[in-house]
């Protein structure tokens, strides 16, 4: 239908021709009129960076900004000789009724893509559902999109209930979260912090919590990912020492001050031994995440067998890494028969690609099927260790529609975890449950 557009002789007075690298628009530009591509290649940027090419004659493109009336997302630009056609937009209303197969191609895009997100949302349930933590999805404005069952028994509030409502409502300090919410958006990572929760049952919660920002495929801010646990008692117990600590001392006598010495050595120890509990759960919090971001970017290109796309994502999520300590050096990629589909590693002198192909079937998946994840034991060859070196590998399954689609693993930096998270073969192995 629309190569019947391009061609009408009563258009061609909207025909334009660009030269190779001529700017079509600009990221953040006010434009608002509406494009078809009758012939050449256009690219399409996020700042310098290419995420998507424009190829096919009658494509139609840059219809968000005339329907929400919004600013450019990306810039598009001429790859070699371009022509176009550019209806403005105070003719584009006239252009519609007279050409009502470009309405029809603009429904249709825009029906795609509200089913697309509708099974995103969908499927970002069923795992949520199956993880210990409560873990909520909000909106770039702090709208909830999706919680997950754990989330609900946290919270004190039905999923019906939140559904679309902002979600400082839950908070007691609702500034706290805000102020929150703004640091998340200007920092590319944000330690755990324990806010305040009004149960309606419950009363005050004390919930330790962590977030990553989930983009889209053209590194579109979309929305915030919140795991929370609840450390209630552990918080409180804590104030009760804090309190006794300021009580006892000053009422000491010389002969009392040795007993209190081991009294308060022991609430010492074990803070110590809490700390390192946080430090375990963080790092399996930040495991579940990872794997819940993966796992969302890529399994539309393992679909579509795109490995430019998955090494392409494997590799910016690598990029993200170095504002915190990473205890993984190399990410897998199975298909459903165990054989490697796709690798990227941020070892020195591991080639990863070399392993595209290898086959995963004769390795023990160690774990059982209720576990967050399998543990994997191998031992690889190079060129120090001619007979094998010892790795840790963490595999999480690919599932849809309760079929499995492969394995993403996580290749452990162990001497990393052991230095940042103070985890061991053997703490992994007991965070599976």
């Amino acid at each position: 239908m629309l190569d019947e557009i391009i061609h009408h002789k009563d258009l061609e007075k909207y025909l334009k021709t660009y030269q190779k690298g001529d700017p079509l628009f600009m990221e953040g530009d006010d434009s608002k009129d509406l494009y078809f591509l009758v012939s050449g290649h256009l690219d399409v940027l996020k700042g310098d960076k290419k995420i998507a090419e424009i190829t096919e004659p009658g494509a139609l493109f840059g219809e968000l900004s005339f329907l929400l009336g919004a600013k450019r997302t990306a810039t598009v630009q001429a790859q070699d000789e371009v022509q176009v056609l550019r209806i403005p937009k105070s003719e584009v209303s006239t252009f519609l009724k007279d050409f009502p197969a470009a309405a029809e191609k603009i429904t249709e895009i825009i029906a795609r893509r509200l089913d697309e997100s509708s099974q995103a949302v969908s499927g970002l349930r069923q795992i949520c559902d199956k993880l210990p933590d409560a873990v909520m999805l909000t909106d770039r404005n702090g709208r909830v999109v999706a919680w997950n069952a754990a989330a609900e028994k946290l919270y004190g509030r039905n999923w019906h209930d939140m559904r679309g409502t902002s979600a400082e409502d839950i908070y007691e300090e609702p500034q706290v979260y805000r102020e929150l919410l703004q640091e998340i958006h200007s920092k590319s990572s944000v330690p755990e912090r324990i806010l305040k929760v009004r149960h309606p049952e419950k009363g005050t919660r004390y919930v330790s919590t962590s977030t990553t920002l989930v983009h889209d495929s053209q590194n579109n801010l979309q929305g915030v990912l919140w795991l929370g646990r609840d450390v209630t008692a552990a918080h409180r117990l804590e104030r009760q020492y804090r309190r006794a600590r300021y009580w006892l001392i000053p009422s000491m006598s010389l002969l009392v001050f040795l007993a209190a010495a081991i009294v308060f050595g022991y609430p010492y120890f074990s803070k110590g031994l809490q700390t390192m509990d946080l430090r375990k759960l963080e790092l399996r919090n930040l495991l579940a995440k990872d794997y819940l971001l993966l796992k969302s970017l890529l399994t539309e290109p393992m679909t579509r067998q795109d490995r430019a796309q998955t090494t392409r994502v494997l590799k910016e999520f690598f990029e993200l890494q170095v504002a915190k300590p990473c205890p993984y050096h190399g990410v897998v990629l199975l298909d459903p028969g165990k054989k490697v589909f796709d690798a990227f590693s941020i070892k020195p002198g591991f080639n990863a690609q070399a392993m595209i192909g290898a086959s995963y079937t004769g390795i023990g998946f160690q774990g059982s099927e209720k576990s967050l994840y399998r543990v994997l034991v191998l031992y690889r060859t190079d060129q120090d260790h001619p007979m094998g070196r010892k790795g840790i590998e963490v595999a999480f399954e690919l599932r849809e529609n309760e079929q499995s689609t492969g394995w993403l693993i996580f290749q452990m930096d162990m001497d990393g975890m052991k230095s940042a998270y103070d985890v061991d073969e053997k703490d992994l192995r007991a965070l599976q449950s």
